[in-house]
């Protein structure tokens, strides 16, 4: 099935998603990815100590019994001088083990009942000493955003640092990743506190995520600034069922 779903991805890619190389707004702010947001380890699993970032996926594809809701609210220039509020929400859940699928479906319209963007990523490869993980994905699989189809590949790894955890990050994607490498780092300052600097394809972007709950707390609080479109802040509840 997935392998005809990229098939079919594949077929529909247009080069260039937008004029003058920009994501539609509503891909600007946060990814309805892996780890945007809310940090995984290694196997899969929500984790104060694991990988995280926010407009990009990690590799650590979320395994079975995982669910996660999200809200978050950011800001996009509809023209020059003026920006409007851009919030977002987005619903997920994984199913397997090795391999995981991720799913997700986020919300583009102010109207609920209508245009739900679904995406997915797909674990190749669980990352070990010796190796990075690696995922494949596609973020709008149903193009509800016009020419922001995209295919996109990415491969994370754990490094140790002195006494601390450093999680990189980097890929590739079409579509809303404007046909370029996209790059992350993040490293936890805490169990209960996640710094991420990135690039998206588009902008650099950098955040903070803080659980009340410590680190297998289910609420991630997140505080960011998008590198072109400014401020972003909400918060994520993620659960191992």
């Amino acid at each position: 099935m997935i392998v005809l779903l990229c098939n079919e991805a594949a077929a529909r890619y247009h080069h260039k998603p937008w004029p003058d190389d920009v994501p539609s707004p509503q891909y600007i702010n946060i990814a309805p990815l892996p780890g945007a947001g809310i940090a995984i380890n290694e196997q899969g699993d929500p984790d104060g100590l694991g990988a995280f970032q926010i407009n990009i996926p990690v590799a650590y594809t979320p395994r079975g019994g995982y669910v996660s809701l999200s809200a978050y609210k950011g800001n996009h220039p509809n023209d020059p001088g003026l920006e409007t509020d851009n919030g977002t929400g987005v619903f997920a859940l994984a199913f397997g083990n090795n391999p995981s699928l991720y799913a997700s479906a986020m919300q583009v319209s102010s109207i609920l009942s209508e245009s739900k963007a679904l995406s997915f990523q797909l674990s190749v490869i669980r990352e070990t000493p010796k190796h990075p993980a690696l995922a494949v994905g596609i973020q709008d699989l149903l193009e509800k955003e016009p020419r922001m189809q995209s295919l996109y590949f990415v491969t994370t790894k754990r490094f140790q640092f002195v006494d601390r955890h450093l999680f990189a990050t980097v890929g590739y994607g079409g579509g809303r990743f404007l046909d370029g490498p996209i790059a992350g780092v993040s490293t936890p300052l805490s169990e209960s506190a996640n710094l991420a600097l990135e690039w998206d394809g588009y902008q650099i972007n950098s955040g903070l995520g803080w659980r009340p709950g410590g680190r297998r707390g289910w609420l991630t609080l997140l505080g960011a600034y998008n590198g072109k479109t400014g401020w972003l802040f909400g918060g994520a509840a993620a659960f191992k069922l």
